[in-house]
């Protein structure tokens, strides 16, 4: 994925790429950048809860998702920078969401579950589907049942219809990076999203052939292909 979730997981990598808001909580995002400049993660981790609290009251849902996203990446990290602890803790998060933010969760949590694949596709390459029911532990999926969970990811954020079409992608602006595509092909986050769900589509069909240990990841040239850099790395750079 090129899109929203795949640059919410690049962005978390590269913790340099971090303080670009210069909205009411301008300082308190500088804190958080220098204590990862000085690293520091569990102090810039105490710095984002007042920027996460603060998002939420003023309603400024692209800010709090970035600063959760921060704030799941470095605490990640911290225990091993693991997709599936980051996995863990924004199920979490999107089990309290407000109804305007669970959808780009959801679509996020797609994302990870995809780069949980990409580190660990030579696993997948050795299982094999089994009768028996799949657990909750994910992390004994094979990939027909861990594909099924990115698309069922994908159908809870578009279930969202109504919320989405009625959002302009312009709202999401402190969170999505401007591509070179104009906004208008994509004016909502119904179309978006839409557009996510299609590039897993396709890069799932990929991800099913084996190529010797290696699979094609093509990144597009809208918003969607440099957007939300979040999660695996922290902050957004903006074109």
């Amino acid at each position: 994925m090129t899109g929203m979730l795949r640059i919410v997981a690049l962005l978390l990598v590269n913790m340099a790429a971090l303080s670009v808001f210069a909205g009411p909580r301008d300082a308190q995002w500088k804190k958080v950048e220098e204590a990862i400049k000085q690293g520091l993660p569990k102090t810039a981790i105490t710095n984002l809860e007042p920027i996460i609290q603060g998002a939420m009251k003023d309603r400024a849902y692209a800010e709090a998702v970035k600063a959760i996203g921060q704030r799941i990446a470095l605490e990640g990290n911290i225990q091993g920078n693991k997709p599936e602890e980051k996995i863990v803790r924004l199920e979490a998060e999107i089990a309290k969401a407000p109804k305007e933010m669970a959808p780009v969760l959801d679509t996020l949590l797609a994302d990870w579950y995809w780069h949980y694949f990409q580190q660990n596709k030579w696993r997948f390459m050795q299982r094999t589907a089994t009768a028996q029911q799949p657990g909750k532990d994910f992390t004994t999926w094979d990939l027909p049942r861990l594909f099924a969970e990115i698309d069922k990811q994908f159908q809870k954020a578009l279930a969202a219809e109504k919320i989405l079409k009625a959002t302009p992608v312009t709202a999401w602006n402190d969170l999505l990076q401007k591509g070179t595509m104009p906004d208008s092909l994509r004016p909502t986050l119904y179309d978006f999203i839409v557009h996510e769900a299609l590039e897993f589509l396709h890069l799932g069909r990929a991800g099913r052939r084996e190529t010797g240990g290696r699979f094609r990841i093509v990144r597009g040239r809208h918003r969607a292909g440099r957007a939300l850099a979040i999660c695996r790395r922290g902050g957004v750079r903006r074109a």
